[in-house]
């Protein structure tokens, strides 16, 4: 058994190192950044770059103060804490390359917290996992990257980078299971040619299966799963502990139809379109949020067919390749895991889109990240900011 681990082991160093040299231009002794959360991918992600002659330089990023906005830094299922820090550590310990913890508190405060504070009280559901991706891993840690003369930032995610006559493509991971590509559109060609992603055909199952062999002591560990400074993913909580949140009265429940007050709320941003539970209003039959209006403090609701949306305005669109010169065809994901749905694209600015959809769409909402795909290629993506519903007035 342990023979048939090191020979698998083996097997896919040297498949990493064939896909890496057809990318980037491997070369022993080249110097990474590996950002390493402490979780399980990340650790095996640094671990099989030394292991294939990488110098490898171990970085955690600190990201807030965990004593801070009410949060526990010993949560289960969050990241970057203490602990989390400590086996990042302890994993380059064991495979003798450096390791640091560097502080990104400034950065992520005003890149990330901020902007979903700002957006959660705009009436949206923001994603900010998206958003540290784009200022924290494609951009902080880049000028990191630079300062420690290295030439490529090397994370855990699932996805695939290729490299043709066109440039660098973005491509979804092997084991769709664990494609991440939804999360990293905003790569653009420049951080693309400096970016690594070792665990790209290898299945979760295995990665395990190697952190069990090279004894990192984190093969049972659980993923996270919170957004990592919102406690006990309270975002109301959270909201009102920053203390930004309005000083309103309780607002109206109203339904669409007819703008009958079928109940009251103690805060807009409390809900979210789509949301059927803890609405507080007795009907005959199941209401939805259909949309909330922070100008008027109302909340609104009706029927689930009210959800149904064909088209949408997508803002601060990225591409991986530079934007389409005419409309297209694709498929677009709205939501992280949910299935992609054909769609036609009709560029009205270089990162502006409007989005139309085959078929109607349910709870498309705003704040969200809308990603569009050919194939397996990630072509880019960008956040939801306006949506046309069954009950709304085209503008």
């Amino acid at each position: 058994m342990e023979g048939d681990a090191r020979s698998l082991i083996q097997d896919e160093l040297d498949r990493m190192i064939a896909n890496l040299k057809g990318v980037q231009g491997y070369e022993p002794g080249v110097r990474v950044i590996a950002a390493m959360s402490g979780g399980i991918d990340s650790s095996v992600m640094a671990a099989l770059l030394h292991m294939a002659g990488f110098q490898v330089v171990g970085v955690s990023m600190k990201l807030f103060d965990k004593g801070g906005e009410g949060s526990r830094a010993d949560s289960a299922g969050r990241c970057c804490t203490l602990d989390d820090f400590q086996d990042a550590r302890r994993v380059a310990h064991r495979m003798g390359f450096d390791h640091y913890v560097m502080d990104f508190g400034e950065r992520f405060r005003r890149d990330v917290m901020d902007p979903f504070l700002v957006s959660y009280l705009a009436g949206e559901t923001p994603s900010p996992c998206i958003l540290c991706n784009k200022h924290l891993k494609f951009d902080a840690l880049f000028r990191t990257t630079d300062e420690l003369e290295a030439r490529f930032v090397a994370t855990g995610h699932y996805a695939k980078i290729h490299l043709d006559e066109q440039g660098f493509h973005l491509r979804k991971a092997s084991d769709l299971s664990k494609d991440q590509s939804y999360f990293l559109f905003p790569h653009t060609q420049s951080t693309l040619a400096r970016t690594l992603f070792p665990l790209e055909s290898i299945p979760k199952s295995t990665v395990r299966g190697m952190a069990r062999h090279l004894k990192l002591g984190l093969e049972e560990k659980p993923e996270s799963q919170e957004i990592c400074f919102v406690p006990d993913d309270r975002y109301d909580r959270f909201i009102e502990a920053s203390g930004k949140a309005p000083r309103l009265e309780a607002g109206p429940i109203r339904h669409v139809a007819d703008g009958a007050i079928l109940g009251q709320h103690q805060g807009y941003w409390r809900f979210t379109i789509g949301q059927r539970k803890g609405l507080g209003v007795a009907f005959s039959h199941p209401l939805y949020v259909i949309r909330t209006d922070p100008g008027t403090n109302t909340v609104w609701v009706g029927e689930d067919d009210l959800l149904l949306g064909s088209e949408l305005i997508a803002r601060e669109v990225s591409w991986c390749l530079g934007p389409p010169d005419r409309s297209i065809t694709c498929s677009a994901r709205l939501r992280s895991r949910s299935a992609e749905v054909p769609a036609t694209l009709e560029l009205l600015a270089p990162a502006r889109v409007r989005v139309l959809f085959e078929s109607p769409q349910r709870a498309i909402t705003p704040g969200q990240a809308v990603v569009f795909y050919q194939g397996d290629e990630v072509l880019g993506g960008g956040w939801i900011c306006l949506l046309y519903t069954s009950d709304a007035a085209d503008e």
